[in-house]
C-alpha cells in the first residue's frame, strides 16, 4: 500500500493541485489509503455498498464523496466529448440527419452543439478504461 503523492494522484484522477492535497488530507486523516480510494472509484462503489454499515461511517462517507466527485467529473467529460463530436457531425449533415443517426431528437442535437464547453475544468488524466481510475 503506497501512499505517495503519485499514488494519490492516480487514486483521485478527478482532482489536482490544492484540491487533490485537501482531499488526500481528509482521507488520510480518516485512515483511508490511496489503494482503498482507488478501489472505491474502480468498482464504482460496489464494495462500499456491499460493506453497508459494517465500516466506519466517516471513512465510508468520504469515499462516497470522492466517488460522487469522480462521477460528476466523468459526466462532464462525457458531455464535453459529446458536444465536440456532435459539432463535427453537423458540419457535414443536417441536424435532422445527425439526430436520426444518433437516435435522438433534432432539438437534442441542437441543444448539445450550442452549449458552451468549459475545457479548463478537465484534467487530461481521467481514464475510465476498464472502470479503473488510472486505466488499469
Amino acid at each position: 500500500m503506497e501512499s505517495t503523492a503519485a499514488s494519490w494522484a492516480r487514486a483521485l484522477p478527478h482532482r489536482e493541485g490544492a484540491d487533490l492535497d485537501a482531499a488526500r488530507d481528509r482521507l488520510v486523516a480518516a485512515g483511508v489509503t490511496a489503494d482503498e480510494a482507488r478501489a472505491a472509484l474502480a468498482d464504482l462503489g460496489d464494495g462500499l455498498y456491499r460493506a453497508g454499515h459494517a465500516t466506519d461511517p466517516l471513512r465510508t462517507a468520504l469515499l462516497w464523496n470522492e466517488l460522487g466527485a469522480y462521477l460528476a467529473y466523468a459526466q462532464e467529460r462525457a458531455a464535453s466529448g459529446r458536444r465536440a463530436t456532435y459539432a463535427r457531425l453537423v458540419e457535414d449533415a443536417s441536424l435532422a440527419r445527425v439526430a436520426a443517426q444518433l437516435g435522438v431528437s433534432r432539438q437534442a442535437v441542437h441543444k448539445t452543439v450550442s452549449t458552451r464547453d468549459v475545457e479548463e475544468i478537465y484534467v487530461a488524466t481521467l481514464s475510465l478504461g476498464g472502470r479503473q481510475p488510472d486505466g488499469d
